[in-house]
């Protein structure tokens, strides 16, 4: 099968692989770190105070998502998704209205748990269950997603922290969170 007829015969269920890849972003180190210096001078923490909230959040994430990636072997993936992009939803939703450091390590927790994590593998653990002959294929495509975030998230993101405060630009990816976790993208089984 020639790539334009995979693309075209196939565009729904790899839509929401790489939406799934992409929303991850929120969640990645080099999104969050945009707002690094930010969350310091807001909270007043060094630079080893940072670090090791920040080493904390993501080792507790890791060590769960052990037991949290099994998940996605019990429930179908249209369930655990919506229940993952709302979690990610309301961790940045909660991020952008942090009123003291002292929630900081859970906040960074569920931004690495819910984006890094679980949107990476469940968007991985949907490829490889949706495609048999072409899952090769259907996961590079997937994997489209780390890209265009990585390319194109930074510079937005800074350019929104140009004209709103870092509390607004963190809204406006929750927003984003909100409306993908509500665009039924394949029909999932």
């Amino acid at each position: 099968m020639s790539i334009c007829n995979f693309l075209i015969r196939n565009v729904t269920w790899l839509l929401a692989g790489i939406l799934l890849t992409f929303m991850s972003s929120f969640g990645q180190t080099f999104f969050i770190s945009i707002f690094g210096g930010h969350i310091r001078a807001e909270f007043g923490l060094s630079h080893a105070a940072w670090g090791g909230i920040y080493s904390l959040g993501t080792t507790v994430s890791a060590i769960i998502m052990i037991w949290a990636g099994a998940l996605t072997d019990i429930f179908r993936t249209r369930f655990l998704g919506v229940l993952v992009l709302t979690g990610f939803a309301s961790a940045a939703i909660a991020m952008a209205g942090l009123p003291s450091a002292f929630f900081l390590p859970v906040i960074i927790f569920a931004l690495r748990f819910f984006g890094q994590g679980m949107c990476s593998h469940l968007a991985v653990v949907a490829m490889s269950r949706w495609f048999v002959a072409n899952r090769g294929r259907a996961l590079s495509l997937a994997n489209l997603g780390f890209s265009f975030g990585e390319a194109f998230l930074p510079m937005l993101f800074v350019f929104l922290m140009g004209f709103f405060c870092m509390a607004k630009a963190l809204a406006c990816g929750s927003c984003t969170l909100d409306f993908c976790r509500s665009c039924p993208l394949a029909p999932i089984t």
